[in-house]
């Protein structure tokens, strides 16, 4: 039994094609590809007589001498046209070929010092180089020399640094580096016990009962306070059904004014309209069943009760006294970022940094250029952690170079899908010159070499309702506290009052006063000013 060099020869100079597109590892258009390949190279006259068997037949003997390097998944218990090569380790390739060249180079020296190759015709007709010829003068390889090959190759395997492991190795550590952490399975379990799950309420599209309901309705500042029960009862005499769906789905019934002209159809910014009170286009009311916020408050009470007995003894990047520990209380401070000195806060495993960009456009607060934003201290904020930037489809660039020029590599992109009123994705923005606006871009920076992270947890995209102005999904605290920890020290910058939350802190000239309960951070805080007493 003898290796066909030249599939070795074939492989190794094809292996892109072959296990690319169009062929991708289709052993039948593999075959057909390495017959043209050889037929280049026969000699004048001759024939190409290689079947489809000898084909699979010879790939079986080379993937041996290399140790597996080639895997084909077959289709049946005989080699079929759909047969497929599921993995191939053109480096064994590689060595093996090298190992054998340095056979053939010798056995062509010695041919050469006893004439036989200046007579070869091949060379005079120029269509076989030395190398070619040195190939096919050595392709009667015995089985036992074919063993002492396979052990030639693995001794240079040994004393290789440069090429990778043979196949079986490599397929070994392939496996152990797609395996899941354990880390990462503990933290997905803890995820599970201490996330907090909204429940799914559906929405009613019956348009019979959202006419029926805006006529039992009372309403007070654009929202609804209550329903009229009696009026209801009577109109399920006449209309069976509608009590219960008032109280199992959401509806949203037409908030319509003396002004409204059902012909222009609802508005495209609905309960975020910045003239609510005037505007022409349709609105809408929200009504939540009164039953089901009770529902809702109560079970959010028996989660904050059983929190404690679902806390896991194991989490990465806290411990075991995260049971029991208190979350520090909201902290804030109010302050013009651009002057203010970051060396007062401390360091801090997560921040947030929300901008306001210049966008061109007229907007209902003050914005900075990008030089300020490239100039802010944010790179003594952490040793090692993540920060969050927003930023706007213009600034995607420049948010990067500020992350890098801070010490920071950009490792994700978080995407922020808006939905309207009515849970259907926004068609008409607020912002863009090109296109319409309907979501918003969160780069991710990470510094130093964060082990204690909880990783593969959460996806990067987030699917939430606008709110206000600027206001950002309460869905990302969410995913950063799963991140670095319940109890790690987070900030947030450029941040409002909305911002608030316990275990944050927040700063920005829109929050309302100060409070630090930090005491190093409220020692500093009143040293480098002394006139604020009030905290």
């Amino acid at each position: 039994m003898s290796l066909n060099w030249g599939l070795v020869d074939f492989m190794v100079d094809n292996h892109l094609n072959i296990m690319g597109f169009p062929v991708q590892g289709r052993l039948q258009d593999a075959f057909v590809v390495y017959s043209m390949f050889m037929q280049n190279f026969l000699w004048k006259d001759a024939e190409f007589t290689e079947t489809y068997a000898d084909f699979c037949r010879c790939l079986s003997e080379i993937s041996d001498a290399c140790g597996g390097c080639i895997q084909v998944e077959q289709a049946g218990h005989e080699h079929t046209f759909s047969d497929i090569i599921s993995y191939l380790d053109v480096d064994s390739l590689k060595i093996l070929q090298k190992v054998h060249y340095d056979q053939a180079i010798k056995l062509s020296m010695k041919c050469s010092s006893r004439g036989i190759v200046k007579e070869d015709p091949r060379l005079l007709e120029g269509k076989e180089t030395q190398k070619q010829i040195a190939v096919k003068a050595t392709t009667t390889t015995t089985t036992a020399e074919k063993h002492a090959l396979y052990g030639k190759l693995l001794q240079v395997l040994d004393q290789s640094e440069n090429i990778s492991p043979n196949a079986q190795y490599l397929k070994h550590l392939n496996d152990l580096l797609s395996k899941e952490l354990g880390s990462t399975q503990l933290s997905k379990e803890r995820a599970k016990l201490n996330t907090e799950r909204a429940p799914f309420i559906p929405l009613c599209s019956n348009s019979e009962h959202i006419s029926l309901l805006s006529t039992v309705v009372n309403t007070s500042n654009n929202k609804i306070v209550s329903l009229q029960n009696d009026k209801l009862k009577r109109l399920e005499f006449d209309y069976p059904g509608i009590v219960e769906c008032s109280e199992t789905h959401i509806h949203f019934i037409p908030n319509l004014k003396p002004q409204t002209d059902l012909t222009l159809g609802d508005c495209s910014y609905l309960d975020t309209c910045h003239k609510l009170n005037s505007c022409r286009y349709v609105h809408y009311f929200q009504y939540y069943p009164e039953s089901l916020l009770k529902q809702k408050r109560k079970q959010e009470q028996n989660q904050n009760q059983n929190k404690t007995k679902t806390q896991s003894f194991y989490t990465q990047g806290e411990c075991c006294s995260s049971s029991f520990k208190q979350i520090v209380p909201a902290q804030w401070i109010k302050c013009d970022v651009r002057k203010f000195d970051f060396n007062i806060l401390g360091k801090f495993s997560a921040v947030i940094a929300d901008p306001a960009w210049n966008i061109h456009m007229n907007l209902p607060y003050g914005t900075c250029n990008d030089n300020e934003l490239l100039q802010l201290p944010f790179d003594i904020l952490q040793d090692e952690g993540l920060l969050f930037l927003w930023v706007t489809g213009r600034a995607i660039e420049v948010g990067k170079e500020s992350l890098q020029n801070w010490g920071y590599e950009v490792v994700n992109e978080i995407s922020w899908i808006k939905t309207n009123q009515l849970g259907r994705t926004i068609v008409t923005g607020r912002t863009g010159h090109w296109l319409n606006h309907s979501k918003e871009h969160l780069l991710v920076g990470v510094k130093g070499n964060p082990a204690w992270l909880n990783k593969k947890i959460d996806i990067d995209l987030i699917v939430s309702a606008t709110r206000e102005t600027s206001r950002k999904p309460d869905e990302l605290y969410g995913i950063i506290e799963r991140l670095v920890g319940t109890h790690a020290r987070k900030l947030e910058i450029f941040g409002r009052d909305h911002n608030i939350r316990p275990g944050w802190f927040t700063i920005g000239n829109q929050v309302t006063g100060s409070c630090i309960h930090e005491v190093d951070v409220k020692r500093k805080y009143k040293a480098a000013f002394p006139d604020q007493n009030r905290l």
